[in-house]
């Protein structure tokens, strides 16, 4: 059957809890929240699914804030019908099960799966070889005592470090298995022979047999890790993420924000709209900020986005000199997002792994100029002085860094080029993205067939 979508605002949703607080209604206002959109028609012949993650927390940067994937892949399957259980570990604290979206969630108790990242290498591997172990012992000891109740049709694997302990348990439920990952590591230890190696989790994952795999396409060079792999490539479904092309939209700049941040009207703005996490590399806009200054003292760095990361770069930005310049926007919600991008000139963004990801669409989208380092597929995304600014990841990180504040010098007295490249970036974007309606319809298509007929669904690779 045909799901139709029906684009609402997510602020509805806050309304229809609070005329009617009935269980449905509250489901109903958290799926809207979620995904942006209402699936008018469910499914005829709903599942019951059991879904294994490895998070403790599933809002990235707090409720509504920050990267939805992990809620939003369960809450659309609810949403189109289908009984939900998902289980995860528990928060410090907090163990009761809670219901969200029309997804009940059960909790255990575990140890993090993900180690420690400041530790010496030698430590830091054992403690990634027992917490692994351990974890992987007490999903699958739980996930079998929730399934045999629960009797489901199918199993996913909400993430990676789920797979062996998901395959587990489906077997001995005779249940079939779907692989939802949203991303991973492993691309960047191509050529890095010892981090490939202790990358373990991530191998052994990615090898374990599914009937789909549903993997974001986040940019990174995934298919030449899954050669590496020898992981069988028939399964996989490569899908790239959603764009809601009417919220995010060009406009004028927000007076508001410019006063709430304290900055001139003629600041140059440029932003980073991500998580506050070493990986994203923000040390590298924070350091080309004070080579910037030196040719645009009007500059300035807005970081939206919260994390562990902030102390430190709010000592780095002291240690370059321009803590004046940097403004701290902290985590702001989903809704929100739009106006910010229209503050800024510039949106940034400078990882390593890939950086065609959802904030670099959604600037996009918003007719915002893009500069981007060159890693995996970004530049199928952000072309070359068509859609935005690439710049390349070659050599030393020095030699990085002064290329960002020669690339965003040049930007910044040039409001012509920037205006040029975020008017093509637009339609460019949303015909490669499409809209989070069809996005999420090819997912639980690719499920429902899955949870039908407990074969191999053929992917797009």
């Amino acid at each position: 059957m045909k799901a139709e979508a029906r684009n609402e605002s997510p602020t509805a949703g806050a309304a229809a809890v609070a005329a009617d607080a009935s269980p449905a209604a509250r489901a109903a206002a958290e799926q809207l929240e979620v995904l942006g959109f209402s699936l008018r028609e469910r499914t005829e012949r709903p599942l019951t699914i059991l879904g294994l993650m490895p998070w403790r927390a599933l809002w990235s940067m707090g409720r509504g804030a920050g990267a939805t994937a992990f809620m939003r892949s369960p809450v659309a399957l609810a949403a189109r019908g289908h009984a939900l259980h998902v289980l995860h570990p528990a928060p410090r604290g907090e163990t009761a099960d809670y219901g969200f979206g029309g997804v009940h969630f059960h909790r255990f108790r575990a140890p993090d799966v993900f180690s420690n990242p400041n530790l010496i290498l030698p430590a830091r591997l054992w403690e990634r070889l027992w917490r692994y172990h351990a974890f992987q012992f007490l999903l699958a000891r739980r996930g079998l005592a929730l399934g045999r109740e629960l009797r489901p049709d199918l199993v996913i694997g909400y993430g990676v470090m789920t797979a062996p302990a998901a395959r587990r348990v489906a077997d001995h439920l005779g249940a079939p298995l779907v692989g939802r990952y949203f991303g991973n590591t492993l691309s960047l230890a191509l050529g890095r022979r010892w981090r490939w190696y202790g990358n373990f989790m991530e191998r052994r994952g990615f090898r374990v047999p599914v009937e789909a795999m549903v993997m974001t396409n986040d940019g990174s060079p995934i298919l030449e890790v899954f050669r590496r792999l020898g992981v069988d490539p028939r399964p996989i479904h490569f899908l790239r993420n959603g764009l809601p092309a009417d919220v995010f939209t060009p406009g004028p700049r927000p007076r508001v924000l410019l006063e709430r941040l304290g900055l001139a009207s003629d600041a140059f703005v440029v932003m980073s709209v991500t998580r506050l996490h070493s990986e994203k590399r923000l040390d590298r806009l924070v350091r080309a900020l004070a080579a910037l200054r030196r040719r645009a003292p009007q500059a300035v760095a807005v970081l939206v986005g919260e994390g562990a990361e902030r102390a430190a770069l709010e000592r780095l930005a002291q240690e370059q000199g321009v803590a004046d310049a940097v403004r701290f926007a902290g985590a702001v919600r989903n809704v929100e997002l739009p106006d910010w991008y229209r503050l800024a000139d510039v949106v940034v963004s400078l990882l390593d792994r890939t950086n065609a990801s959802n904030p670099v669409f959604e600037a996009m989208a918003c007719e915002r100029c893009v500069l981007a380092l060159d890693v995996g597929t970004t530049n199928e995304i952000v072309r070359a002085d068509e859609t935005g600014v690439l710049v390349p990841a070659a050599g030393p990180e020095e030699q990085r860094v002064a290329r960002i504040a020669a690339e965003l010098a040049a930007l910044a007295v040039d409001p012509q080029r920037r205006a040029r490249l975020g008017r093509a970036a637009r339609p460019f974007i949303l015909e490669r993205c499409g809209t989070w309606e069809a996005r999420m319809r090819r997912e639980y298509e690719i499920v429902e067939a899955v949870g039908r007929t407990g074969a191999v669904v053929a992917g797009n690779v």
